[in-house]
């Protein structure tokens, strides 16, 4: 009996902290985090997530980090809350010249540039964004994509097609 409650004891000590990383416990630590609405920096802060949502925001020393957190070191960076961009076209990656570029890429459009163009927007620190015109069908499917986790991209909004004349 009391090698069996021995047993429980130590499967619980080495699972629970990985259950509550598993519950999506995350502390970013050290980094001067910027609060968007204009306040003064905050330097060594704490930033509690919790299944994907700021929980709690302190300062090391100040804030205690929950027992089995994924600590990740923020030191020497900036932490800030994503970008928006209200006017982006997924289809349009860096050219001018839109007779040559929907005749020759039209068929890479939700395979490859609409992917690409939604991750280059996420490395850039934009984690929503409106899409104002691409081919319906393909914007709808990136979208779902990245809200499937199957490609990395922002939070897209779509409208569809261009609305204009030629």
């Amino acid at each position: 009996m009391k090698k069996l409650i021995l047993l429980k004891l130590v499967c619980a000590m080495v699972l629970l902290p990985n259950m509550i990383n598993a519950q999506g416990i995350k502390a970013l630590v050290g980094g001067t985090m910027i609060d968007g609405f204009g306040g003064p920096p905050l330097r060594n802060s704490v930033i509690i997530i919790e299944n994907e949502r700021i929980k709690e925001i302190g300062q090391v020393g100040f804030l205690s980090i929950p027992e089995g957190a994924e600590v990740i070191s923020t030191e020497g960076m900036s932490v800030m809350p994503g970008l928006w961009d209200m006017h982006v076209h997924l289809m349009i990656n860096g050219h001018s010249n839109y007779t040559h570029w929907d005749s020759t890429y039209i068929d890479l459009f939700e395979s490859v540039i609409m992917p690409s163009s939604a991750h280059q927007l996420l490395r850039a620190g934009v984690t929503s964004a409106r899409d104002l015109g691409a081919p319906l069908e393909a914007s709808i499917n990136v979208r779902d994509r990245i809200n499937k986790g199957e490609i990395p991209g922002p939070t897209i909004y779509v409208s569809g097609p261009f609305i204009q004349q030629a």
